[in-house]
């Protein structure tokens, strides 16, 4: 059913307070994951090394957050027939 259904985006970008229904989204910090990536290519192109380690995958954390409007449904326990 329709009224079952939840609608999220990624990126949290400015217009999504502003659409109708207002959109949850997931927000990520761009600046924040900018700001990683250039300074571990820096770091890799001033090593001597660091040349031949560049195209393999560096993993990084960084904090993610839901921005929770309008089309997100509560979560609701799921009733034994659901299960």
């Amino acid at each position: 059913m329709l009224e079952d259904l939840s609608i999220s985006g990624v990126g949290d970008f400015k217009g999504s307070k502003e659409m109708e229904p207002a959109l949850t989204t997931i927000h990520f910090p761009a600046e924040e994951i900018g700001g990683l990536a250039g300074r571990e290519m820096c770091g890799l192109i001033a090593q001597s090394e660091g040349l031949k380690t560049i195209g393999q995958l560096v993993r990084r954390k960084c904090q993610i957050s839901l921005a929770e409007r309008a089309t997100c449904l509560p979560i609701r326990r799921l009733r034994r027939s659901e299960q």
